[in-house]
């Protein structure tokens, strides 16, 4: 389905990522692979004409609200700008009607642009050349651009183009916003204003739209409609044969999250600022801003600069893929934001943030590129608020960080209940958010593992030795005396093997709780030593003289489970005496 071989314009390999055939019963894939974003905000790349089937995502990184008392925190799904109701000659265009050849679809990866082309000819012979161009401004954070280019090959037709801001959408049934506020500027700047229903925080979403005919602009008037939840216009022209129509949408995304709001907040402010900023970069056009962000992306790829020898082409691709998602779903430019699991190409995992961040990304930055680093663990300091509420909730000590974060003050957001067993017709509890409690010092280790590679001082004196410390002080409060064997251990557990429930002594929990309270020993002797008024604050903060006694009577009683004979070391205490089953009938 997907090809990986196409070259640039310019003759550049290995970063196009393309799709060669449309296929209606396989949109998912394309929506989230060739999704885009610039880590404020990200863009399922549905098509613009509709299918069903489809998934039209809009995401802003930090917006989190609850439908109602009974579900969690999640990303809302915002209004949608992307979807066109194209017809010619007055019949909707669709790729299931008609003959469809020269067929492509393609994530540039270098560019971050989406560009979609295609020949169609609809029952009557008339032949149209389609391509369609997408951008999420790396250069202008709060940006969406779009390009459409039409061309009649063979007779004239009428085309019309109905477009707008559509916030007759949900996730995947529940509605986050009130209805909002629906406006319509001199016949051109579209406007809906939107808060949502529990968080209170505002949207503010504008578009506006220019068309050109073989490259001239042309003015006409467009048919209004505002209807419940949706604004737009539509706009129709007659095409000649030869003729090419350019039709561009700019819109703009702004949220009473934004950093220019966190001191003082007026709605009214930032709808004037967002309503200029729409003018502006309207006033600017789509191929200037293309290539102001097409310069930011330069900067990117000059700032990695990974490059690797093989014999495969493909592995340059694929790194590159991975790089570009990475940025796309990082939040580089707010510390009160993490990274969602599922970054911001879809509603899996609400847009919560896991260990994943911690183990698997982070490693990435520290290394490449430290201050995002930074900003990733100062968002979870953060979440300090939270990991404390949910361990006294817990009947624990000091920080328990929760297995699924949201906003940094909501604690946690896993959800109590998942999907229903068709056969018992019950709901699947998920436990992940009582019991999968590694998340604590997955985190400490992270603090751990940017420290020593950056040295920075100033990170641990403000965020860093806090954590490790208050987490510490947690696992002294969680691990549990067995007095027969004469040790403690960690039970009732889920670890990394996510299949395996309410385990005792998982190796990794055991482990990472065990070199958590270790490094807090360690930082209380470096403080105690090297930074005496250091050390004060946080030991009248946290009580850490206390918790150094509880530290070091329990640190050396952990239970470790060692490698048998085989030199493995059991998952769990019962881990090697299950089953060993046949997976061919599965």
């Amino acid at each position: 389905m997907l090809k990986y071989n196409k070259k640039l314009p310019d003759g550049a390999s290995d970063w196009v990522v393309t799709e060669e055939s449309f296929q209606a019963l396989a949109l998912g894939k394309c929506e989230a692979v060739m999704s885009l974003g610039n880590g404020y905000m990200g863009l399922r790349s549905a098509a613009e004409e509709s299918y069903v089937g489809e998934k039209r995502n809009l995401f802003v990184n930090g917006t989190f609200n609850r439908f109602d008392e009974f579900e969690v925190s999640e990303l809302p799904n915002a209004a949608d700008v992307t979807a066109l109701d194209i017809r010619i000659d007055g019949k909707r265009f669709t790729l299931e009607q008609g003959e469809v050849t020269e067929y492509s679809r393609s994530l540039n990866l270098r560019d971050a642009e989406l560009v979609r082309s295609l020949i169609w000819s609809n029952e009557e012979g008339k032949q149209l050349q389609f391509t369609f161009r997408r951008f999420v401004s790396l250069d202008h954070l709060h940006l969406i651009g779009m390009k459409v280019e039409v061309k009649a090959l063979s007779g004239a037709v009428k085309l019309s183009i109905a477009s707008g801001i559509d916030a007759q959408l949900t996730n995947s049934g529940s509605q986050h916003f009130h209805e909002g506020e629906k406006r319509i500027y001199d016949k051109k700047y579209l406007e809906l204003i939107q808060t949502t229903t529990e968080s209170k925080v505002d949207f503010v979403i504008g578009t506006a739209h220019r068309l050109k005919l073989d490259g001239q602009e042309i003015e006409i008037s467009p048919v209004m409609e505002i209807e419940r939840r949706k604004v737009a216009v539509a706009y129709s022209v007659e095409l000649q044969e030869g003729q090419t129509l350019s039709f561009e949408k700019i819109s703009t995304v702004h949220t009473s999250r934004d950093q220019a709001y966190m001191q003082e907040y007026s709605l009214p402010v930032m709808r004037e600022h967002a309503l200029n900023d729409l003018k502006s970069m309207y006033a600017t056009g789509y191929d200037a801003l293309f290539r102001n962000h097409a310069a930011a992306w330069a900067r990117v790829w000059k700032e990695y600069g990974i490059m690797i020898e093989s014999k495969n082409s493909f592995d340059l691709l694929a790194l590159r893929f991975a790089l570009y998602h990475l940025v796309v779903m990082t939040p580089a430019h707010d510390r009160r934001m993490g990274i969602g699991a599922k970054g911001l190409s879809g509603e899996g995992y609400k847009g919560h943030s896991f260990w994943d961040t911690e183990i698997f990304i982070l490693p990435f930055y520290i290394y490449s590129n430290p201050r995002t680093a930074r900003s990733l663990l100062e968002y979870r300091y953060l979440g300090l608020e939270g990991a404390r509420r949910k361990a006294k909730e817990n009947g624990y000590a000091g920080a328990m960080y929760p297995w699924e974060a949201a906003w940094p003050s909501d604690g946690e957001v896993t959800p109590v209940w998942g999907a229903v067993d068709i056969v018992t017709g019950e709901q699947t509890k998920i436990w992940s958010g009582f019991i999968e409690q590694h998340i604590t010092s997955d985190i400490a280790y992270a603090v751990w593992h940017y420290f020593r590679a950056t040295g920075d001082e100033d990170f641990m004196e403000r965020y860093g030795y806090e954590m490790i410390f208050d987490t510490a002080i947690f696992w002294a409060s969680r691990l549990e005396w067995d007095e027969a064997e004469g040790r403690y251990e960690i039970n009732e557990v889920v670890g990394p093997d996510e299949y395996k429930e309410h385990v005792d002594n998982n190796a990794f929990t055991n482990y990472m709780a065990h070199f958590n309270i270790e490094l807090a020993l360690e930082y209380y002797s470096k403080l105690q030593e090297e930074r005496p008024e250091l050390f004060q604050r946080y030991d009248e903060l946290l009580n850490l003289q206390e918790a150094r006694k509880v530290w070091e009577s329990k640190l050396d009683l952990i239970y470790l489970p060692q490698p048998n004979e085989n030199k493995i070391i059991p998952q769990d205490d019962t881990y090697l005496q299950k089953e060993i089953i046949d997976l061919t009938p599965y």
